[in-house]
């Protein structure tokens, strides 16, 4: 408990209390530091202000008279002398520097007995000053400015360095400390600090063990991952960078103006180029549609990861939705083709894989699928919806013959397809090879761009087979009357 408190009028109410107490607070800047204290002596609050000059600064000017006392006993006397030196001339000299403990006064009338006693030069330095000071008052106004000046300069020094610096913790940090209001202010000037540059792309890459837990995915992987960045400027710009998703954006953003424009070149194509110029260009659109979607909704989710948890979550929907999509449309042109003559089971095989990809999707939404623990579900979920073409390939093996099946039906650009597809989901299930080498594939060749790059060069042989199908359909003159056409 304080010895004496001021009630609403200012007056000092009496409380008896045998001890001294003396509070400091210190602070520290480039152009020296100060120490705020409160010293109560009996009945009096006697507020006091430490200054420590820096060593090139030797002198202190202006009407003030030097204590070098911590603590004043109740007789006036000082108990303990400042450490580190003895005051000299109202200079303490010390280890650290020259040293102030100051106390605004007065002209001598209006020193108190107690001031005089523990400063027997104090009246009479203060009568000799006083005169002085009324002869000259634009002279005092110009030092009461100029030390207004310094006192400002000092503040903003000490407001950036608080910024910038954590306040040492002390035994006295519950009197003097920062109010919960003046943290949080504090703490968002921070946020607001980080978010900056963030913008500016002043990032660096963190390991896996300060990553907040939505965003570890793979343990393997120890080095070089981006920190959060809740900013999708942050995010675009660090396509430029180096780091664990460098591989993944760009091998599926290259992939993905591939198909663009191989796209837009086979529709452009003439349309004696087919048998059936309309539904073969919808056909393999829907091919061209589903890769495009699959790899744009790829890259832009690895752009955007870092963003915060509930974008990371919204895009890892739209990426495993989009592998559906890039299966289904794979579908449709091999199933046109090589049932080009018998319509119904063509159709049948369709709506099959349709139910099949919608149910992928809807599982995908769910938000523990996006889970690591989860990996290998995935992986299955979608190796099974592709492997649901086995029954549709034994259904033209049989009927066609395998001869004319891995001829005209190009099974093998079929099988190779599938084994791409399959061995990206199995490297991405198993992580491999950074769970056998961790650390040594942080930014290239790990399981996850191995994947990409399986992907982009699956879509690519099936491309490859469907258009095979396609010339040779249109050099046979179609083999099928216009009404079996689909």
């Amino acid at each position: 408990m304080l010895p004496n408190r001021l009630d609403k009028k200012g007056e000092e109410k009496q409380n008896d209390h045998p001890h001294d107490v003396h509070v400091t607070r210190s602070w520290s800047g480039a152009l020296g530091s100060t120490q705020a204290s409160l010293g109560f002596h009996g009945n009096h609050l006697q507020p006091r202000r430490r200054w420590t000059l820096p060593k090139r600064s030797s002198t202190a000017t202006g009407t003030l008279t030097a204590f070098s006392c911590h603590t004043l006993r109740q007789d006036g006397q000082c108990s303990q002398s400042a450490p580190g030196g003895k005051l000299e001339g109202g200079v303490l000299e010390g280890a650290e520097g020259p040293a102030f403990i100051l106390r605004h006064r007065g002209c001598a009338d209006n020193m108190s007995p107690r001031e005089e006693e523990a400063s027997p030069t104090g009246r009479h330095e203060a009568r000799h000053e006083c005169p002085r000071q009324n002869g000259g008052v634009a002279e005092s106004k110009e030092q009461r400015g100029s030390e207004e000046e310094e006192a400002a300069l000092q503040q903003e020094e000490e407001e950036e360095v608080e910024e910038e610096k954590e306040e040492e913790k002390s035994s006295d940090e519950g009197f003097m400390g920062m109010t919960p209001l003046l943290q949080a202010h504090h703490a968002m000037e921070r946020v607001e600090e980080f978010v900056h540059k963030m913008w500016e792309g002043r990032w660096r890459v963190i390991p896996h063990d300060v990553l907040p837990d939505w965003l570890k995915d793979n343990d393997y992987l120890l080095h070089g991952h981006r920190p959060p960045m809740p900013s999708f400027r942050a995010c675009f710009k660090s396509i430029f960078r180096i780091h664990t998703e460098t591989g993944n954006i760009w091998t599926h953003l290259l992939g993905c103006l591939f198909f663009l424009c191989l796209g837009i070149f086979y529709m452009f194509r003439p349309n004696m180029s087919f048998v059936a110029p309309l539904q073969e260009k919808v056909v393999i659109g829907m091919f061209f549609l589903g890769a495009i979607l699959c790899l744009s909704f790829s890259w832009v989710f690895h752009t955007v990861y870092c963003h915060s948890e509930g974008v990371s979550r919204a895009f890892s929907k739209l990426d495993y939705s989009g592998i559906a999509f890039l299966i289904m449309g794979s579908f449709v042109p091999w199933l046109y083709y090589s049932f080009y003559c018998s319509p119904q089971p063509c159709f049948i095989y369709l709506i099959i894989v349709c139910i099949l990809g919608v149910s992928a999707i809807t599982v995908s939404q769910c938000d523990f699928f996006a889970t690591p623990q989860y990996r290998g579900v995935r992986a299955g979920v979608f190796v099974g919806l592709g492997l649901s073409g086995v029954v549709p390939t034994l259904h033209f093996v049989i009927t066609e013959g395998f001869l004319r099946a891995t001829t005209m039906g190009q099974m093998g650009w079929l099988f190779l397809m599938a084994t791409l597809y399959i061995t990206g989901a199995c490297l991405y299930a198993a992580r491999i090879p950074e769970r056998f080498f961790p650390g040594k594939c942080d930014i290239w060749f790990h399981s996850h761009q191995l994947f990409h790059i399986l992907v982009v060069a699956g879509a690519f042989v099936h491309f490859h087979g469907v258009s095979n199908l396609q010339e040779f359909r249109y050099t046979a003159g179609g083999g099928c009357t216009e009404e079996g056409a689909l």
